[in-house]
């Protein structure tokens, strides 16, 4: 059985929705069913699929695969996915902003899946896609969340929607147990996230002016060290978020430390006290995730799927919006005694076999 994943982008960026792709691919190949693999990506160039050992090699997990990116070229990508689809038995569109073009290249009998991640299926869609998603015989759901946001705008949509929810990079689960904060420092709430303008939705402002509010006498930290803030990113909304520093007037607490490669990320991860990211717009959250596999509990707010992922047992919610209600939440979580293994087991329930095992039971 041929199976076909189309997708924005794959090797270009590392954000999450790219990260998530790459392991439908390894997941779409470890389904007995599948026999040929096709990826194709509108924006990666050859060039940039041949650096990753993934797509660099013309077959995973010992099956056929055929890799094409078209470099941003829209005309390339349709039609390099309409000559991927023939033949295929399964075309899975990891973007809906693909899906027009997957409606297309997916012949009769051909079943068609769409990977829906969150906001960018939550407001009405245009009028090309929505006919596109008639075509769908199945939208895989990242999140409960999402999955009822789905059914509420598209009550057609209700027989074929799957919540397969993402999975934490294999990678990840081979490291060794997580150790607690380093002692002896101050306290340190780490922020990963692109620091862009058009995701204000991620609530960069809200976490500075909560970490303003914090009082350093309330945390066990050594005398003179108050707790910093760190944000791991880049995008073209950092300068106004640094004069918003200055004006809160905490500058020398925050840091902006840029893009950092997977080592020094992971780094990151293990050298804060928590993770912290008022969301209100996360369709799945796989970097709270990634957190809780380092072995650190995460602040966030009560909106969206967060709440599927954040509980009193590896974290603390905040009220959306409420600067105090935040301070609050980052207080109490930077001063309860956490136990770092037990919140990796606690990320480790969404490892990749689930992952493999969700999608292989999605189709049915």
């Amino acid at each position: 059985m041929k199976v076909v994943l189309l997708a924005p982008e794959f090797a270009t960026t590392d954000g999450g929705i790219q990260r998530i792709i790459r392991l439908y691919l390894t997941a779409l190949a470890s389904d007995a069913a599948h026999t040929r693999i096709e990826l194709v990506t509108l924006n990666d160039t050859a060039a940039e699929l041949a650096r990753l050992p993934v797509t660099s090699a013309r077959q995973i997990l010992g099956k056929p695969l055929q890799v094409t990116g078209c470099g941003g070229s829209k005309i390339t990508f349709t039609r390099a996915a309409w000559l991927a689809g023939s033949g295929a038995h399964r075309l899975v569109c990891g973007h809906i902003g693909q899906l027009p073009v997957a409606a297309l290249a997916a012949r009769r009998g051909c079943a068609l899946a769409l990977v829906a991640h969150g906001i960018e299926v939550w407001e009405p869609t245009a009028p090309l896609n929505k006919l596109a998603l008639r075509r769908a015989d199945r939208v895989f759901c990242v999140s409960n969340y999402t999955r009822n946001t789905l059914a509420k705008l598209h009550p057609r949509l209700v027989p074929g929607l799957r919540v397969v929810p993402n999975a934490l990079d294999p990678a990840l689960m081979a490291e060794p147990a997580p150790l607690p904060p380093p002692q002896g420092s101050p306290p340190v709430v780490l922020c990963v996230g692109r620091l862009s303008a058009a995701d204000a939705y991620k609530g960069y402002d809200h976490l500075l002016r909560a970490f303003a509010l914090l009082l350093p006498s309330a945390f066990r930290a050594p005398l003179g060290l108050a707790p910093r803030l760190r944000f791991v990113g880049e995008g073209d909304d950092q300068p106004r978020l640094r004069a918003l520093a200055i004006k809160l007037q905490i500058a020398d607490r925050v840091e902006f430390s840029g893009r950092l490669p997977d080592g020094k990320l992971r780094q990151a991860f293990a050298d804060c006290t928590c993770f912290a990211l008022p969301s209100t717009g996360e369709g799945f959250g796989l970097v709270y995730l990634e957190a809780l596999a380092a072995g650190r509990p995460c602040v966030g707010v009560a909106a969206a799927a967060v709440p599927e992922l954040i509980h009193s047992n590896v974290g603390v919610l905040a009220i959306p919006g409420n600067d105090a209600a935040l301070a609050a939440a980052l207080t109490e979580c930077l001063v309860r005694a956490w136990d770092p293994v037990a919140l990796r087991q606690t990320a480790l329930c969404y490892d990749h076999p689930r992952l493999i095992a969700n999608l292989v039971k999605a189709w049915d």
